[in-house]
């Protein structure tokens, strides 16, 4: 007759239930990691406009550009950061770098409202808030991204067109330097550039002079007629919840 294990179904019982509860502390822990890792605050800083009516001198025609910024942190040296920004952007020719037209139009600006929302990703080049070293307060960073710029689009086959918003795909890449102040406070300044796929940011409707073509040519090029638009300027971000670590009684922070 073969001996019977008593002990056999309290561990047949036990191997699952410890399982289950390493499985959850490791979650809990995650959960937790991941909440202190987010930091929310706000941006403020200028915004001004690369293309056809700009003088390639950075910052000219520069307007106030404010907004919100968002990061969740994976590790010390990669984040995941989105922004909503507003501002407005402008440009003009002047008249005699239309001396050539024959019309009165000599003279041609604009001014637009846009709206930008983006998520990038920052590459630390050096290790950032280690919650093991106390001394990594600061480093510069390098972002790219997806976006979508939001204006005021005026349909250049309608006169008198008031336009509708659109929204377009833009590729954000910049570079930037963050500094931790406290546990829960961080500062930075960053200056990052918006490439859009079209040509009409600087389009105030139609009978006006084609900024892109202004002497009408016909002539144009995929690299050179599309618009940019650029963000410069501070944040402060605010870390929402106080960081929680284990086993490091002995470290100082």
């Amino acid at each position: 007759m073969p001996l019977i294990d008593k002990e056999t179904p309290t561990k047949n019982i036990r191997r699952p239930l410890l399982i289950a509860v390493i499985v959850c502390l490791c979650i809990a822990n995650q959960q937790v990691q991941a909440q202190d890792r987010l930091e929310l605050g706000a941006f403020l800083g200028t915004s001004y406009y690369i293309g056809d009516l700009s003088t390639g001198i950075p910052f000219t025609n520069s307007h106030l550009a404010v907004g919100g910024i968002g990061r969740y942190v994976f590790t010390d040296r990669i984040a995941l950061k989105g922004m909503a920004l507003v501002g407005n952007i402008s440009g003009d020719y002047h008249g005699q770098d239309l001396k050539y037209l024959e019309s009165d139009e000599g003279n041609y600006s604009f001014n637009r409202s846009i709206g930008d929302i983006s998520a990038q990703v920052e590459f630390n080049f050096r290790s950032y808030d280690h919650k093991f070293i106390s001394t990594t307060t600061f480093t510069p960073y390098i972002s790219v991204g997806l976006a979508t710029t939001i204006y005021n689009r005026i349909d250049t086959d309608v006169e008198n067109s008031a336009g509708n918003t659109s929204f377009i795909l833009s590729l954000p890449f910049g570079i930037g330097a963050k500094y931790k102040i406290n546990k829960y406070v961080r500062i930075g300044a960053e200056w990052t550039f918006r490439k859009t796929f079209v040509d009409d940011l600087d389009y105030v409707g139609p009978g006006s002079i084609d900024p892109s073509d202004p002497y009408g040519f016909g002539e144009s090029t995929f690299t050179h007629n599309n618009d940019w638009i650029s963000f410069a300027g501070v944040y402060v971000t605010i870390s929402m919840l106080k960081r929680k670590t284990k086993c490091n009684d002995g470290i100082k922070k």
